[in-house]
């Protein structure tokens, strides 16, 4: 009989216990998410540790390369319209030394390297087309060393984020030696510097690498209307 009763208290008190188990649930998970929303990117930086200032150096320099490279690859920058057009002029003249001081005041990649082939002229055709395909490769490889440096940032990020993990997880199982597992929030520190120097590696080394394939295409397909253009303008002086 006492069994009935105590099952029929249980029954009715059951569904208060659900309530108040269920609020007290909501409130932890409030307690969370206003510790998380508190948790600010110079809060994670500093518990990344000292390996977190060399990823920041990467992001700076990842930066400063695209800003870069976008600025020496636009069309513009590599084959003015305005050299375009006035050495086209100069070209049908036959005025060789008009062309010359034309690829002077229009400093570009692509009137450098005309102004090599035709200082080469004399020499006959020949060191025209090598020294305009050599000044071509010097020229090129100016910028796909920038762009280059794209990929040696989205190799070096991840490896100072893989480096700052393995020392979190060192000194978690320093402290756990040392200690035992009854400072459980000095081991949450070094496991959280072991996370966020990876996860900080990986946000840089990510667009770094997607930024230095599609300029590193870019300066390519570039480079072809460069190509394009001087070919032009030698079959104009050539006509």
């Amino acid at each position: 009989m006492r069994s009935a009763t105590l099952l029929c208290h249980a029954k009715r008190c059951l569904p208060v216990l659900l309530i108040l188990a269920a609020a007290a649930w909501a409130a932890d998970t409030n307690v969370v998410e206003e510790a998380a929303a508190q948790t600010s990117l110079i809060d994670y930086f500093n518990k990344g540790g000292i390996f977190m200032y060399p990823i920041l150096l990467c992001s700076v320099l990842t930066v400063y390369l695209i800003i870069d490279v976008v600025l020496l690859t636009r069309k513009a920058k590599m084959v003015p319209p305005q050299s375009v057009e006035k050495l086209k002029e100069l070209m049908a003249a036959k005025n060789i030394e008009g062309a010359l001081a034309a690829c002077d005041e229009y400093p570009s990649i692509m009137t450098r390297i005309l102004a090599a082939g035709l200082r080469a002229m004399p020499r006959g055709k020949t060191a025209l087309e090598e020294t305009l395909a050599e000044y071509d490769v010097r020229e090129a490889s100016g910028i796909r060393v920038r762009v280059a440096y794209l990929n040696t940032v989205a190799t070096v990020a991840p490896m100072l984020g893989l480096l700052g993990t393995v020392s979190g997880m060192i000194k978690a199982f320093a402290n756990v030696g040392a200690l035992g597992m009854g400072k459980a929030s000095l081991l949450a520190d070094n496991i959280a510097e072991a996370l966020i120097t990876t996860y900080a590696g990986l946000v840089i080394a990510i667009p770094a690498m997607v930024a230095f394939f599609f300029f590193r295409n870019r300066v390519n397909d570039m480079m072809v209307v460069v190509e394009d253009t001087i070919g032009d303008l030698v079959l104009t002086l050539e006509k």
